[in-house]
């Protein structure tokens, strides 16, 4: 096999052990249901909406820290030199940024449920 067949293979079964981490992050992701929000009435519940969303921030924390590993590893690879490896690493750095806002946006969430629970009797 070629030396550019062989960069091909490797970029190949790294994006997809990359779209198998994504994929397994955001299904373990702990966030509310839709029924909880809805149903949700008491102090307790809101709480326990927000510890939802505060779980769901440290998931998505980590997950943005493990595409900036990938894209370290992308950057200074010696079978990632080219083109290819500039888009890879570009690729794992917007999805760390991507990470960290959706972390960001659970941290508001969060605090939006607790506010409501201290509002609440």
């Amino acid at each position: 096999m070629s030396k550019t067949g062989v960069r091909s293979l490797l970029c190949a079964a790294a994006l997809a052990a990359i779209v198998g981490q994504v994929g397994c992050a955001t299904a373990q992701t702990p966030s509310p249901t839709e029924k909880a929000l809805a149903s949700a009435k008491t102090k307790a519940d809101h709480e326990a909406i927000a510890a939802d969303y505060e779980k769901a921030a440290g998931t998505a924390k980590a997950e943005a820290q493990k595409h900036r590993n990938l894209a370290k590893f992308y950057h200074s690879s010696p079978t990632g030199r080219g083109d290819g490896s500039h888009g890879m690493a570009s690729h794992c750095e917007n999805l760390a940024k991507l990470s960290d806002q959706a972390a960001a946006e659970y941290l508001d969430l969060a605090k939006a449920h607790k506010e409501t629970a201290a509002d609440m009797k």
